[in-house]
């Protein structure tokens, strides 16, 4: 499973730093979307179409985690050949996305992409618009479905017996405060588990507790060496 770092920087800057880096080798990925808005123009139709690539989620880029030290040397740069950037943090720590947490992100960017290629085959304006107002109808019921599929998901986990040693090393999935962070398994409670994280413990329902990766060391990569 790959592991991602998040990269943040200035709206404006998103997609520009992600095709930067990308194209510097560090395989960077920002999701995009492209947005359609058709401007006053003197032309047949007193309209033009301009389309911009924009970014789905506005100040954040993912890179590999094996990326890390030279995007740490780069963040640093005053002046850089690249958009400028921070590497995020947090608790001191360089938080590790997974491949799973980011699976979201690259369905609407597939949908999106999809989306646009169907308007452009569009023969007008009016059948092209259509197309949009159905593919938002079409989004909305399966987002709905989605919810009900995910409720039903954790519900069927909530009633599952929590199978974890104590002392067992442990991450927190579905919570984005804890993204990254790893704790150690105390006990069960019920449905619940509880967790410590240093010197302090969290009561936390257990379905969202799962075992840390095996020999990755980096998962908590601290900075303050």
């Amino acid at each position: 499973m790959s592991r991602w770092i998040i990269l943040r920087t200035s709206g404006s800057h998103t997609r520009p730093l992600s095709s930067s880096l990308h194209d510097a080798g560090y395989e960077a990925w920002s999701p995009g979307r492209t947005l359609r808005r058709y401007m006053p123009a003197k032309t047949p139709t007193g309209t033009r179409l301009i389309e911009t690539d924009v970014a789905i989620l506005p100040t954040f880029v993912f890179a590999p985690a094996a990326h890390l030290d030279p995007l740490l040397g780069l963040a640093a740069q005053r002046v850089g050949p690249h958009p400028s950037f921070s590497v995020f943090h947090h608790g001191g720590r360089v938080p590790l996305i997974s491949d799973r947490s980011i699976d979201g992100l690259r369905a609407e960017e597939a949908e999106q992409a999809a989306l646009i290629a169907a308007m452009h085959m569009a023969e007008s304006r009016a059948e092209a618009d259509r197309i949009r107002i159905a593919a938002i109808k079409s989004a909305a019921s399966r987002r709905r479905a989605e919810r009900e599929l995910e409720r039903d998901r954790r519900n069927e986990l909530r009633r599952a017996p929590i199978a974890l040693s104590d002392g067992a090393e442990v991450e927190v999935i579905d919570m984005p405060a804890l993204v990254g962070v790893r704790g150690v398994f105390e006990r069960a409670d019920g449905p619940y588990a509880h967790v410590r994280f240093g010197n302090r413990s969290w009561k936390i329902e257990g379905w969202r507790i799962c075992p840390a990766a095996i020999n990755d060391n980096s998962a908590l990569r601290s900075t303050a060496a």
